[in-house]
């Protein structure tokens, strides 16, 4: 008798149908001589007794797999990873139409590549079809190498330069360079920059796009260091008339603390965001933000795989335009 709490196998599943594992393997797979009423019966009764087929045991036995992992960088915040998630959507969405399903495997953000092992070992025992890997951290590098190395494929999606193929990226730089230009041109004399992690080129666009001097106060990813950057801010540079915060969660919490602060914006002090979120749509004011069209390199990441995963052996490296969209905060 089953024990109703164990997984039960293909094996037993198989005798008690009366057939064979290669039939019921068929059933699931869509591949082989089978008769639909045959599939029917084994899946209506699989229905019944909850079997699912163990897609991993299947993946290492053929070297086939129906899943694609997305590797990133974790924040390890207090907040939700904003970023991450809606370049998720687009690359989920999209993985439907070519039956693949997504994993998530985030890495510390700080690894070193003695620490990547477990990860690399994830990569060559055959769950994969494929993957995508967000950052350009040396965790983020270690699994682009390591796939590139092993045949598999893989994109990797970051801020330039990126290699010449298989990378999707964006240009950090030129969209800081429109937000520092906007302020130039619309009269704004003290700019202050709010940075958040590895955000040298936003610096340097931005610094490049106002053509003068630029502030620069020490951020983070959160509401609550956006709050503080406020409050450094009022206490360095009180004569600060506009920002642009290295990202959208940090600009957030930042005109939350001026407005506590009896702060107009954009008439004592304009605000603009980084990647524009979602949120920055419905903050009030809603949010001006700089946009790497997150859902678009979600999408674009799995079209270009999907070139990869259909024979091709390399793809050409593609750029996600970066824009400036005006709202009420700036």
């Amino acid at each position: 008798m089953l024990d109703s709490h164990r997984r039960i196998t293909i094996t037993e599943f198989a005798e008690i149908l009366g057939t064979s594992t290669a039939t019921v393997s068929r059933a699931f797979s869509d591949k082989g001589r089978i008769s639909s009423k045959t599939r029917q019966r084994i899946l209506q009764k699989a229905a019944e007794l909850g079997y699912r087929p163990n897609i991993h045991a299947r993946n290492l036995t053929a070297r086939h797999s129906d899943t694609i992992a997305l590797f990133y960088p974790e924040l390890r915040g207090e907040e939700p990873d904003y970023f991450l998630s809606e370049i998720m959507l687009g690359i989920n969405r999209n993985l439907i139409p070519l039956k693949k399903t997504l994993q998530i495997h985030p890495f510390e953000r700080n690894a070193i590549p003695d620490e990547m092992g477990r990860y690399i070992d994830l990569l060559l025992n055959g769950s994969f079809a494929g993957i995508i890997v967000l950052g350009e951290t040396v965790g983020s590098k270690t699994l682009v190498n390591a796939a590139r190395h092993n045949g598999i494929p893989c994109i990797g999606i970051g801020p330039a330069p990126a290699p010449p193929t298989n990378s999707l990226w964006f240009d950090n730089e030129a969209g800081a360079f429109l937000a520092g230009k906007y302020y130039r041109d619309t009269g704004r004399r003290h700019p202050v920059y709010i940075a958040g992690f590895a955000d040298a080129t936003k610096e340097n666009g931005f610094r490049e796009g106002y053509a003068g001097k630029v502030n620069i106060l020490e951020g983070g990813h959160s509401f609550r260091h956006g709050a503080l950057a406020y409050e450094r801010l009022v206490r360095e540079f009180p004569e600060t008339d506009c920002v642009l915060c290295a990202n959208d969660v940090l600009a957030i919490g930042f005109m939350k603390a001026a407005f506590d602060n009896g702060r107009r914006i954009p008439a004592d002090l304009a605000v603009i965001g980084y990647d524009d979120i979602h949120p920055a749509r419905y903050v009030n004011p809603a949010l001006s933000s700089v946009t790497l069209n997150l859902y678009d390199l979600g999408v674009k990441s799995v079209q270009m795989l999907g070139q990869l995963l259909f024979g091709e052996k390399e793809v050409p490296s593609e750029s996600i335009q970066c824009d400036l969209i005006l709202r009420q905060s700036s």
